[in-house]
């Protein structure tokens, strides 16, 4: 079977996997995906980079024939079966997952002397002057109420532009966002936590992407195929991740570079990974002795 690695493309990574499956006429679990790009509409939505996949066949045959030529006796155990199972992605504990949003650049959590901060007044108003005199520019004039809970400032835009500011998915929203944290990150010392809001198109949009998920997870019991959410920003990602928390039969993954990232959803391994493959960090306080049944998360 041939190991040659092929390149595909699509508007996301759910299609770009469902063209590699026809072009090579295999089932995804036969297949080696790695992500490349996971495709990104770009800030305000202008640009659009297409998803990008890079896949190669698993060599099931040839493995399991040299297995069975290596040890063919009656009883033998054959480690190297582990090749034919199912295609899945690399396991991350839902813990993890959130630990990992946590790290994010633009979501960074507060320490415990940032949290005894507050910020200062001058501060706050340099916040106010530059999201008004942005959203001036824009053409979108709007009313603007400010709360501040120590380093934490959060804004909300008011007015008959709110679906203008907020674009499609939100997406202006998030690159207003992170615009105006860039621009007072180089006019303030503190280390403020900006967020910003459209009315209440934050908590709409969180009720709907939870909707959505839940949608996707039925999918992936029912056919155990990998279930793709478009680009999130960091807030959003981690109510994904904790949405999936507590579901035994569901993980989610977020893939890709950049501010806004998509989550894949998909069924947990079955314990056995594939020959070659790379080693999952275990837990702090896990103990990981004696084979991948110590590590698999129950």
């Amino acid at each position: 079977m041939s190991l040659d690695k092929n390149d595909f493309y699509g508007k996301d990574v759910a299609e770009a996997i469902k063209k590699a499956c026809e072009a090579l006429g295999v089932p995804q679990e036969n297949l080696d995906i790695a992500v490349m790009e996971t495709g990104s509409t770009g800030i305000f939505g202008l640009i659009r980079k297409k998803a990008h996949i890079r896949v190669q066949l698993k060599p099931v045959a040839e493995e399991v024939a040299e297995v069975f030529e290596l040890d063919s006796s009656p009883g033998a155990e054959i480690q190297e079966e582990q090749h034919v199972t199912e295609f899945e992605l690399p396991e991350i504990a839902p813990a993890e997952t959130a630990r990992e949003e946590e790290d994010d650049e633009e979501e960074e959590l507060p320490t415990e002397a940032e949290q005894e901060s507050d910020a200062s007044p001058e501060s706050v108003e340099i916040v106010k002057e530059e999201l008004l005199r942005i959203v001036a520019l824009m053409g979108f004039p709007s009313t603007l109420q400010v709360e501040t809970t120590g380093l934490a400032i959060s804004c909300t835009l008011r007015g008959e532009f709110e679906e203008n500011l907020a674009g499609p998915e939100g997406k202006v929203l998030d690159s207003l966002q992170y615009i105006l944290r860039k621009i007072v990150s180089r006019k303030v010392q503190e280390r403020l936590r900006i967020s910003i809001n459209v009315g209440a198109f934050r908590e709409k949009r969180l009720e709907e992407l939870k909707l959505k998920a839940a949608e996707l997870a039925a999918l992936v019991k029912e056919d155990g195929k990998t279930q793709v959410l478009p680009g999130l920003n960091p807030s959003e990602r981690r109510v994904i991740h904790m949405f999936f928390q507590e579901d035994k039969e569901i993980r989610s993954r977020s893939v890709g570079d950049g501010l806004f990232k998509k989550i894949l959803i998909y069924k947990p391994g079955k314990g056995n990974r594939p020959g070659g493959g790379r080693k999952r960090p275990q837990s702090k306080g896990r103990q990981g002795k004696n084979g991948p049944k110590n590590n698999r998360e129950s």
